[in-house]
């Protein structure tokens, strides 16, 4: 695989996010959004007046949620201006994590275990205490939020009334990554092992350990390989067997959070640039 540098930017960990044909960028103070095909800058907007590490962002139909400590920025992502800012967290015990979509409604993380849910279209917000510890990642899968906590739980959330149905202890601490493919939950966790959960049942259907090292994030499903970020490397598993492909270095960013796949192509991140290769 050859990889090619397709963006010279200097950072202090970014994120990024492809939706359509356009690419995403939250470095520093600033947000871009460059079109996919040569890179040209679509729009940009200088959102903040201090850098800042401590930010995210996720892409809805209409606009980008952007999380800074306790504020949530929504921005329009034609042209990246700030429509609202909306503060949904106090203090360093309910900062903001992350931000997952479905058809109507946004599911914002707070520490400590609660979530805001927003009606996107009027922007009417209502928090709810869901569990006494905090969540490190979710997804949206039909009616249900599919989360992985710090406390090692992987817990089942009815997004109509956002109520806790099943939760079942996949480890000791942290489940740093949570996601849906074909009827299994994927997760990776502190323990460093990958795990396939059936969707129906909560039980585990196979585990791979010793397979990741840090707070590792899945970047999705090609085929029928699990593609795995882990600080500066890439690993791909048998997606139903979860037995070893391969394993290769590819920038992946500050904590995993600087590489995405899309498709078959793969983009990742250091403190100096973009980077892309195909798989």
């Amino acid at each position: 695989m050859v990889m090619t540098k397709i963006l010279d930017i200097e950072n202090d960990g970014l994120n990024m996010a492809i939706d359509g044909s356009f690419l995403y960028i939250r470095c520093k103070r600033i947000m871009y959004k460059h079109h996919l095909t040569d890179m040209r800058i679509a729009a940009h907007n200088v959102v903040f007046k201090k850098d800042g590490k401590a930010r995210s962002f996720s892409v809805c139909d209409h606009y980008l949620f952007l999380t800074d400590f306790c504020d949530l920025y929504l921005l329009r992502k034609d042209d990246l201006q700030v429509i609202e800012v909306i503060r949904l967290g106090a203090d360093a015990s309910s900062d903001l994590g992350c931000v997952r979509f479905d058809a109507q409604k946004a599911y914002i993380g707070i520490r400590n275990g609660k979530m805001a849910v927003m009606d996107i279209r009027t922007r009417d917000t209502h928090k709810f205490d869901i569990i006494d510890s905090s969540f490190w990642d979710f997804c949206v899968v039909g009616n249900r939020i599919i989360a992985g906590t710090v406390r090692g739980e992987l817990i089942e959330i009815d997004t109509r009334d956002v109520r806790v149905l099943r939760k079942v202890e996949l480890c000791k601490k942290n489940i740093y990554s949570v996601v849906p493919s074909g009827g299994l939950l994927y997760t990776v966790s502190q323990d460093m092992t990958i795990k396939a959960v059936s969707a129906d049942t909560f039980e585990t259907v196979c585990v791979a350990k010793k397979a990741v090292a840090g707070m590792a994030k899945i970047l999705g499903v090609l085929d029928d390989r699990l593609i795995i970020a882990d600080t500066n490397q890439l690993s791909m598993w048998d997606r139903h067997t979860l037995q070893f492909y391969e394993r290769f270095d590819f920038p992946t960013g500050a904590f995993n959070k600087g590489a995405l796949l899309c498709g078959n192509r793969l983009y990742g991140s250091d403190f100096q640039g973009i980077y892309s290769c195909t798989l």
